[in-house]
């Protein structure tokens, strides 16, 4: 069992906790990655967890530690693990590749039930739940807690532990040379779906409608969805924005589009 934590891994989870919503208690998912070398840790708060999710925690904790951890640690989520093979082996997902072949960390999976073996970010998903969303947060939207985490977790970066002489920050610094160089390009977290709009001039995404300018029916469109937005294209042009829904058989209109 290794004592030591080699600088540039990092490990990832998921956990959930309640925040006060624009005046309504609701349990939230947060994702939480962390360096076991430098302590350095990040967190944001989303509506569920899913692909979409998966990748836009990845894509912001990469941007905040300044680079891509050379190998992460997970457990056996289904947004990661299609099948879990004999001999330690996974069948991974669609989506766990495409993030994987853009940034080129190496991954590692835990044995099934046995969260020990990442256990930094184990016990850093309850410090966060403990001390982050405690008391409960009182916020107007989840854009508004996360930027407060993110300010929490740089607020960290100045605390020293027990039996280190550097800061948080300073051994970030030093684990900075054994990450991988952020891409030129950023991965775009969003899953793309090709979807034709209806007679009524909507197309649906994840159970939910969205509409498009009346001419589009009966049309083929590429739906883009992100974790705060849907994104609607015909060709090269964009013919509809609307803010994501994270429920089931919802209605998004825009009045503009109807007005011919």
């Amino acid at each position: 069992i290794p004592l030591v934590h080699r600088p540039g891994e990092a490990q990832m989870d998921f956990g959930y906790a309640l925040a006060k919503v624009n005046g309504v208690l609701r349990k939230v998912a947060f994702f939480v990655m962390s360096l076991p070398f430098s302590d350095a840790v990040y967190v944001q708060v989303y509506e569920k967890i899913c692909t979409e999710v998966f990748w836009d925690g990845h894509v912001r904790a990469f941007a905040f530690f300044g680079g891509v951890p050379c190998r992460i640690s997970y457990d056996n989520e289904r947004v990661m693990v299609a099948k879990v093979l004999l001999n330690h082996k996974r069948k991974l997902t669609d989506g766990f590749l495409q993030l994987q072949s853009h940034y080129l960390f190496k991954e590692h999976f835990c044995n099934v039930r046995s969260g020990n073996e990442k256990g930094v970010v184990e016990s850093m998903v309850r410090y966060t739940r403990s001390n982050f969303m405690v008391p409960v947060p009182e916020v107007r939207s989840l854009d508004e807690l996360n930027r407060k985490l993110e300010e929490r977790c740089r607020v960290e970066l100045d605390r020293t532990l027990r039996g280190k002489v550097k800061t948080k920050g300073q051994l970030l610094e030093e684990e900075r040379s054994r990450f991988i160089d952020l891409p030129t390009v950023p991965f775009e977290a969003c899953r793309v779906r090709s979807v034709a709009a209806s007679s009524l001039s909507l197309v649906r995404f994840e159970c939910n409608d969205y509409s498009v300018p009346v001419r589009y029916a009966h049309y083929e469109t590429v739906v883009k969805g992100y974790i705060d937005r849907v994104e609607v294209f015909r060709g090269d042009g964009r013919i509809g924005v609307h803010p994501r829904l994270w429920g089931k058989e919802g209605v998004h209109f825009d009045p503009v589009h109807y007005l011919a």
